[in-house]
């Protein structure tokens, strides 16, 4: 059974976030950012992709806009793929969106001196079902 992280499953969901974003007016963009979903992160355990080692941390907030500055730019670039490819998912299975966006947490933890984020494939077998 595939467990994707809290990143990978709203990938998709942040891409259309992304493209309704730019439609809507200011003030309801403000309340639908990758800040709340950086922030929400701090509440899922860290097993499952979730940011709770960090919670409290006094660099989360930077962590966040580091890896949210990465997270945007992927999902412009995905916007772009299927404006480009209409009807086309962005290339990338989602055990390579999981191994992505791993990748991109762990440069932004590193970049602040912060301990490496757990890979969901890897982590306690307690935790529940591993990816496949």
């Amino acid at each position: 059974m595939i467990r994707p992280t809290l990143f990978a499953r709203i990938s998709a969901s942040a891409i259309t976030a992304a493209l309704m974003l730019a439609a809507l007016p200011a003030a309801q963009a403000q309340s639908l950012t990758y800040q709340d979903m950086c922030r929400q992160a701090a509440d899922m355990p860290a097993e499952f992709g979730g940011e709770s080692d960090l919670k409290g941390n006094a660099k989360y907030p930077a962590y966040c806009d580091c890896f949210i500055e990465k997270f945007s730019a992927r999902a412009q670039k995905a916007a772009l793929y299927m404006q480009a490819n209409p009807g086309k998912a962005p290339p990338g299975s989602p055990k390579e969106v999981a191994a992505q966006e791993l990748a991109m947490r762990n440069s932004c933890r590193t970049q602040l001196g912060l301990p490496a984020a757990i890979d969901p494939d890897k982590a306690n077998p307690a935790a529940g079902p591993k990816r496949k």
